[in-house]
């Protein structure tokens, strides 16, 4: 699927860079409703819609959900990511959102020990079982990262903010 236009700049960008940066920690929020569990359809569907509305900031958004593949922005910060299909990479202002279809757990884990040894310091960890997530922070970057694990496979998301203070 072709890359989406990017969007002008407008006067709403506070109320979409927090609503990009909170899609990981809504979706932990479920948890305790298994067949509520966010499947990579409606993650990359909810997410791009809603960015899209009220994106105040250049948006750059590339999705896929037939299997034909996503790439990395080209001016991705150069941080692991997982080994699977990648199915979302949303780029708005300098922050990145990835949503990544991995074959296991142990898959999202060693991506998450890989950040984690390059420097970035756990501020959190969760896990409520089928739902697992980290915050993260190096003196460049803040990362929230996290796996979900349902009928439908494994997804991580996994969204990039640069460090401002």
């Amino acid at each position: 699927m072709p890359e989406q236009p990017v969007f002008p700049a407008r006067a709403g960008r506070r109320r979409a860079l927090p609503l990009l940066l909170a899609t990981p920690i809504l979706i932990f929020g479920l948890a305790g409703c298994a067949s509520l569990v966010p499947t990579p359809e409606n993650i990359v569907e909810g997410v791009v819609e809603q960015v899209a509305e009220q994106s105040g900031e250049d948006l750059d958004v590339d999705v896929d959900v037939t299997g034909d593949g996503v790439s990395l922005p080209t001016d991705w910060p150069g941080l692991p990511v997982p080994e699977g299909r990648l199915f979302s990479a949303i780029k708005m202002g300098d922050s990145f959102s990835l949503s990544v279809e991995v074959d296991s757990e142990d898959t999202a884990r060693a991506t998450a020990d890989e950040i984690i040894a390059s420097g970035f310091e756990v501020l959190s960890e969760t896990d409520y079982g089928e739902l697992k997530g980290l915050v993260l922070k190096s003196a460049d970057w803040s990362i929230v990262y996290g796996w979900t694990v349902s009928d439908e496979g494994i997804t991580v998301s996994y969204t990039i903010t640069p460090v401002t203070s």
